[in-house]
């Protein structure tokens, strides 16, 4: 079963793919809290900016555009949430400010829009342009509790059980009820959802002690040698000068 849902594009070939994972990752959450930390009340031209910039990124990186819309367009729900409830929340709250202020406020609508959504593409960039394994080693490195890396390089490897069984779960269902379901439906749903917990679990368990007979220790060996080289510093230091430009002299 594939299961390269977060990574799937990490094997191109491309300037910002070769990269220290470490950089990526300092230089990703960098700008994020440069772009976030963006008065609301900030020239529209600074997103505008931010975005010709991050673009600038994303036309090296050899990644499909259509890839990055689709992830854009899976958080865009929340994204359109929070930018229309912080004006609705002040017309409902306040009419007679919303009236004399629509303008400024309208704007900040549009800033929390634009702040959330260079964000995720950051984030889509970073887990995009990485191997997830580099990642997360790169996170040990960069003196991440081991605990949260360990954990997450789990979830990641052995998520695909669950889906497995879920698959499975739904043909044996699908093999004794043709058709679609017009009673008892919830009910139905919740014991496939339990059996699949359970046969999941199962699983799990025979992996777990087949990584202990194999001398896993709670962490996994750190098999990645990481060196910086002149361009691993050069090009991220030039991405977040240029952010902060934006930010502070622009």
């Amino acid at each position: 079963m594939r299961h390269d849902f977060i990574d799937k594009y990490g094997h191109l070939d491309s300037p910002v793919h070769r990269l220290d994972p470490r950089m990526k990752i300092v230089t990703a959450f960098t700008g994020i809290v440069v772009i976030v930390t963006e008065p609301l009340s900030a020239d529209p031209a600074h997103f505008l900016l931010y975005l010709a910039l991050v673009t600038a990124v994303v036309s090296v990186t050899r990644l499909p555009v259509t890839y990055l819309v689709r992830r854009l367009l899976l958080v865009s729900p929340f994204i359109l949430m929070a930018a229309l409830f912080y004006p609705l929340s002040v017309f409902i709250s306040r009419k007679e400010f919303f009236a004399a202020n629509q303008e400024a406020i309208l704007t900040a609508g549009a800033a929390i829009l634009m702040k959330s959504l260079l964000a995720v593409l950051l984030l889509v960039l970073l887990s995009s342009t990485e191997r997830f394994h580099r990642l997360l080693m790169a996170l040990r490195r960069l003196r991440v509790p081991a605990i949260i890396t360990t954990v997450s390089a789990l979830l990641y490897r052995y998520i695909f059980i669950i889906a497995d069984e879920a698959l499975k779960s739904s043909r044996a269902r699908d093999s004794r009820t043709p058709g679609k379901l017009r009673t008892g439906r919830i009910g139905v749903i919740g014991n496939q959802v339990a059996v699949i917990f359970l046969r999941s679990w199962e699983r799990s368990r025979i992996v777990y002690q087949s990584m202990l007979s194999r001398g896993f220790s709670g962490e996994f060996p750190d098999m990645v040698d990481m060196h910086l080289r002149t361009a691993d510093i050069v090009f991220p230091l030039l991405f977040i000068a240029l952010l902060i430009a934006v930010r502070l002299i622009i």
